[in-house]
């Protein structure tokens, strides 16, 4: 075997490739494929978050219409809520980013993303271009439009509906209805430096669907007259699924945001409205449009051979199709240069791969590495056909290796080389926020790639370097492999709550990822950048959770850890997203934390109980109060159990996903009947696994107060809950984040009192947001505030009226 060595840079790895063993298509999966090289027609698909999209009609447009599809979502959905987790922000946002990925690698579509970012809900999109800059997103649709060239857009939301759904929803897609006469508009200038060929999509359609009615019912009743019905529910015999099956599996993906969809079979009618652009007269949204190959130059003679591609396809052996597919890729190669020759050929590229039954791998046996290391990488290339393949070179890591090795039927070829990457090649996963980075999206970065040689045609094909390996129990796995820093640092909570300037005892958390003993300084850094704290320590190679403990009088502030080894200085954590659905990613964290002084001798109450939801950090800060807290256990919890907590906290949404909460439920309600507190936190109104989340009647609604320092009016200040311990003002509802509340309570029995009301601009007051109920000898409390954010940001005033709420006296 050669042992190559190769120093060399690197460009940013494909983040959206998922990472598994090359997949060898069925003959009739690439006969299907076939078919969709004779049709040229592309469409767009915009809205705002992940999940947003329609997955019936993107698998449709790529199916049934065999149309080249793109998804835009502008946002990755980062100020959203989990329900499989309780990562929220920056997570949540790589979570969601690639269950869209996923999503697209079932359905068919393409992914893409805007810089605009989830800033969380908002009602108006006048609040939504506050916090976007909308010179800015146009210029990226009208950039992708014209790069993209669709011949079709949809709409998944209505540019008429302000202040009648999600102020994102409305705002994407009127950037949608501008961009779409902008990008054939020879006056618009943002994009005067940019090499773009003006573009003017042939329609915009709205897709609407019975949720904007309020109901199936409605949507029922309602005059369909102006929309334009599709008959989604088509079966593609090749594949032996219908439209809906496929959809619903890419639908399935969602599973941050709890979307796991079923199936159906049969008619379906989806619905499109016609917004701009051409008049329709059928159910064809490409009406009009030449999607044959007569639409490019010299198209012509390109038609004829995929027919006798089509006619002459042996299921029984698809290699016979390899040596006519080589011929079409010479002859597509000579038409003149246009976004259809590059897509067609690259169609027709990965044919050949699958006709032939080229199995490609670029792996290694390491999960990770860290700069100037060496690395092994085996490249392997099987020819499972009669075709004579030769390979004519690799790329590692952007360095040529010329190979020229030939393979007959079923012979193998596998090599190892060796290579080292940069701190500039490091894998952290990237959001995009500056328009390059938008545009770089559309151009493949090619780093690794094996080059082949078929009937004289030269064909290169990119792929990522994978970490390959063997699960005792799972057996072949393949995971993406990772270029990290050689040292990550970290707090072991990102607020530490101290009690009135005492000693605080503070965990700093190193791991080496390096193959060697790295020896060098701990130290915390204040936010005046003067250091309080250093320590040397030695890391052995590979050493993971070293953790430091730190007993400090820490004043108030924001503190930074930096590991300082000879020139180098790490001061960021290595924060992994790791779960069973979506490839291992991560990111570089700033290693922060916040101290916060808090009087914690107010506590009278001592022993909490817990029920954990779709999952929050709250816990831990009630530990770090002073509470002790277990977390409870509803599969076995007996009554006799709860007796032992002065209050008990149920999370966010744990009546959406705790299915022992059914029955259950009625052990809170005896606990609160006997002298308990029950605090309840926010809970989606659908799906509940039951409607009495409470001892009284009680309708969770969908209002909401986005803005985070909206005035609140006490309806009563004498109230306990604020006053004891903590007398609670104006001021404790200032530097909120993100929100003031969501899912308020909209309708409830009289035994609930509201304690305060309050309002987004321009809006009626609302009085759901915290309700006390008396019940028997204890207090029933359901809350909409935004506690899951507040608490765990370090904000004392919301943490003041939780502790109110958890300290109310019971008879």
């Amino acid at each position: 075997m050669k042992n190559n060595i190769i120093y060399i840079f690197c460009a940013l790895f494909m983040q959206n490739i998922i990472a598994q063993k090359p997949q060898t298509p069925t003959p009739s999966e690439i006969y299907f494929k076939i078919e969709k090289l004779n049709v040229l027609a592309s469409a767009m698909y915009i809205a705002a978050h992940p999940d947003d999209e329609n997955t019936r009609l993107i698998t449709y447009l790529t199916h049934h219409d065999k149309a080249y599809t793109n998804y835009l979502s502008l946002t990755r959905g980062n100020g959203g809520q989990n329900l499989i987790s309780n990562e929220l922000g920056t997570d949540l946002g790589i979570i969601r980013t690639n269950e869209l990925w996923n999503a697209r690698n079932i359905d068919g579509g393409k992914q893409f993303f805007s810089t605009a970012d989830d800033f969380g809900f908002s009602k108006h999109p006048k609040e939504a271009f506050e916090k976007w800059d909308k010179h800015l997103l146009l210029k990226q649709m009208v950039y992708m439009i014209r790069k993209e060239q669709p011949d079709v857009i949809v709409n998944r939301f209505d540019h008429r509906t302000e202040e009648t759904t999600h102020g994102h929803h409305t705002a994407s897609a009127q950037l949608s209805k501008l961009t779409f006469t902008l990008a054939n508009d020879k006056n618009y200038k943002d994009l005067s430096q940019e090499n773009t060929e003006m573009w003017q999509p042939k329609r915009l359609f709205f897709n609407v669907s019975w949720f904007f009615f309020g109901s199936k019912q409605a949507f029922d009743k309602a005059d369909k007259s102006k929309y334009i019905p599709l008959n989604i529910g088509v079966f593609y015999n090749q594949l032996g699924k219908n439209n809906q099956e496929i959809a619903s599996l890419s639908r399935s993906q969602h599973q941050s945001q709890g979307f796991g969809d079923i199936s159906s079979r049969g008619e379906e009618i989806d619905y499109v409205e016609l917004v701009d652009g051409d008049a329709i007269k059928g159910s064809n949204l490409f009406e009009g449009v030449d999607t044959s190959w007569n639409r490019i130059k010299g198209g012509n003679n390109i038609q004829p051979l995929v027919t006798q591609l089509i006619n002459e396809y042996d299921f029984k052996d698809p290699s016979k199709s390899t040596n006519l597919l080589t011929k079409i890729y010479v002859e597509i190669d000579k038409l003149p240069e246009t976004i259809w020759k590059t897509r067609k050929q690259n169609e027709v590229k990965e044919l050949i791969k699958n006709c032939a039954g080229l199995f490609l791998d670029i792996t290694t046996n390491e999960p990770y590495t860290t700069p100037n290391e060496n690395v092994d990488v085996k490249v392997e290339v099987a020819n499972r056909s009669n075709q004579n393949i030769v390979i004519k070179d690799v790329i590692i890591n952007n360095q040529k290796i010329i190979v020229g090795k030939s393979l007959a039927d079923q012979d193998v070829y596998y090599d190892y080389f060796q290579t080292k990457f940069t701190n500039q090649d490091y894998t952290n996963f990237k959001f995009i926020d500056n328009f390059n980075d938008f545009k770089n999206q559309f151009n493949l970065t090619k780093k690794n790639e094996i080059g082949i040689q078929v009937n004289d045609v030269y064909l290169s094909y990119t792929l990522p370097i994978q970490y390959h390996y063997k699960d005792v129990v799972k057996g072949e796995i393949y995971k993406p492999f990772h270029v990290v820093p050689a040292i990550s640092v970290r707090f072991n909570q990102s607020t530490y709550i101290t009690n009135n300037n005492q000693n605080q005892k503070i965990e700093v958390t190193t791991d080496n990822y390096s193959k060697e003993n790295i020896k060098g300084f701990l130290s915390i850094i204040n936010s005046k950048n003067e250091e309080v704290y250093q320590k040397e320590i030695t890391l052995n190679e590979s050493e993971k959770n070293n953790t430091i403990t730190i007993n400090k009088n820490f004043l108030n502030g924001t503190y930074q850890a930096h590991f300082k080894q000879n020139t180098n200085t790490y001061n960021n954590e290595i924060k992994w997203v790791d779960y069973s659905h979506i490839p291992l990613n991560y990111y570089l964290k700033d290693s922060e934390t916040k101290v916060v002084s808090f009087n914690k001798s107010v506590l009278k109450k001592s022993k909490i109980g817990y029920i954990v939801g779709a999952g929050d950090e709250i816990p831990q800060v009630l530990k770090d109060v002073g509470y002790n807290v277990d977390f409870i256990n509803l599969e076995t919890v007996k009554a006799e159990d709860l007796s032992k907590y002065e209050t008990i906290i149920v999370g966010i949404r744990a009546f959406n996903t705790e299915s022992s909460l059914k029955t259950k439920n009625k052990l809170l309600f005896d606990y609160v009947k006997n002298g308990g507190t029950v605090i309840v936190q926010y809970q989606t109104n659908v799906p509940l696994k039951t409607e009495e989340i409470a001892p009284y009647k009680i309708k969770i609604g969908r209002t909401r107060i986005t803005d985070e320092n909206a005035v609140v009016n006490f309806i009563n200040p004498n109230e306990t809950v604020l006053n004891k311990p903590f007398k609670i003002t104006q001021e404790n509802f200032k530097n909120w984040v993100q929100e003031q509340g969501l899912y308020y309570a909209d309708d409830f029995a009289g035994e609930f009192q509201p304690v305060f009301t309050s309002h987004d601009f321009d809006e009626k007051e609302t009085n759901g947001a915290l309700l006390i109920a008396k019940h028997g000898k204890g207090h029933y409390i359901y809350t909409g505030l935004s506690f899951f954010r507040q608490l765990p940001s370090g904000n004392t005033g919301a943490l003041e009226l939780f502790i109110n709420l958890i300290e109310l006296k019971n008879e």
